[in-house]
């Protein structure tokens, strides 16, 4: 074998690694991998591109031929995954336009990162356009989601609105508006996370709130505090029976945090949604990272449809919206 053939190989065999490592994350947790798998669509086109130039150029095609082969394969599985994730779960979801049985018992979820850029009117007009029952504002200030309540409050819609703050200065908290038709709730209580999260406990029926925002993954040294704040947020999920979790939980599904959910279900990914992203706005939807969740106990909720908005007064997020029907 001469020693271009070996070199060939020897590329072939380390993209082979570090694609692996990306289609099927258990680095997902690390620095550097965390953040590539959370744009699955963006890997798998670039993978695919370099396939392609490989091939278009007559030296490559023949010497690099195994590396064109992993990059293929790669690419592939990166799109297989996404499309996988579009195919919404057996007995989990209905389509989203179909009327669902018990509709008038459904509870409409929307949650929505504002950045605290998006003004109290056209967040009350987004409440009202999709009919929410619940609304998790993550990085939303306390006067803001008390606006928000007093203009809907103003159209007969009364919400009851809940915040807590974060604990970096220059990010707003989280706030959690709720319609009565939910339940009356006590007052927050404060999870630990630095950016802001809360639990509403109902005061009489209803289900538990949470209102999430853990830390982003945007540094090293923010890594274990990420993995941890992550991995919180699910717990609540999975050890509160009938719980309704929703926020920017700064991870993907490929992410350590999300992986382990019990018996809670990811709306997005019951729906036949998970590829479609949040973040940033300014990106379309299946080249965005999915970081903007519903959770729901699924032996509770059954998701009946699940959409991520246009983007909405200049948040670097768009809005989600979950359609829950009791089971």
């Amino acid at each position: 074998m001469t020693p271009a053939r070996v070199a060939a190989w020897v590329l072939a065999g380390l993209a082979a690694v570090v694609l692996g490592v990306l289609v099927v994350p258990v680095g997902g947790g690390l620095f550097g991998i965390a953040q590539l798998v959370a744009f699955r669509a963006v890997v798998g086109l670039a993978t695919l591109a370099g396939a392609v130039l490989l091939v278009a150029v007559p030296w490559t095609r023949r010497r690099l031929l195994p590396v064109v082969v992993v990059l293929a394969v790669g690419a592939a599985g990166q799109l297989g995954v996404l499309a996988w994730r579009s195919v919404p779960l057996p007995a989990a979801a209905t389509s989203a336009a179909a009327p669902t049985a018990g509709s008038d018992d459904a509870v409409v979820v929307l949650s929505f990162n504002t950045l605290d850029v998006v003004r109290a009117p056209a967040l009350a007009d987004l409440v009202d356009r999709h009919d929410a029952d619940v609304v998790v504002l993550p990085e939303t200030s306390e006067t803001t989601a008390r606006e928000v309540a007093a203009l809907l409050a103003d159209r007969g819609r009364p919400y009851q609105a809940l915040a807590v703050p974060g604990h970096v200065s220059t990010i707003a908290g989280t706030a959690l508006l709720v319609s009565p038709d939910v339940g009356r709730y006590a007052a927050a209580e404060p999870l630990p996370t630095r950016l802001g999260s809360l639990r509403a406990d109902p005061a009489g029926d209803g289900p538990v709130l949470v209102a999430a925002h853990p830390l982003a993954p945007i540094a090293r040294s923010a890594m274990p505090t990420w993995r941890d704040e992550t991995a919180l947020v699910a717990r609540t999920c999975a050890g509160t029976p009938g719980a309704i979790v929703a926020g920017d939980l700064n991870a993907t599904l490929d992410h350590p945090g999300l992986r382990s959910l019990g018996p809670c279900v990811d709306a997005a990914r019951a729906a036949g949604a998970g590829a479609r992203g949040t973040w940033p706005a300014a990106a379309p939807t299946l080249l965005a990272a999915p970081i903007d969740h519903v959770l729901v106990d699924g032996h509770r909720w059954r998701v009946t449809s699940f959409e991520v908005l246009p983007a909405t007064g200049g948040s670097d997020h768009r809005p989600v919206v979950a359609r829950l029907a009791p089971r």
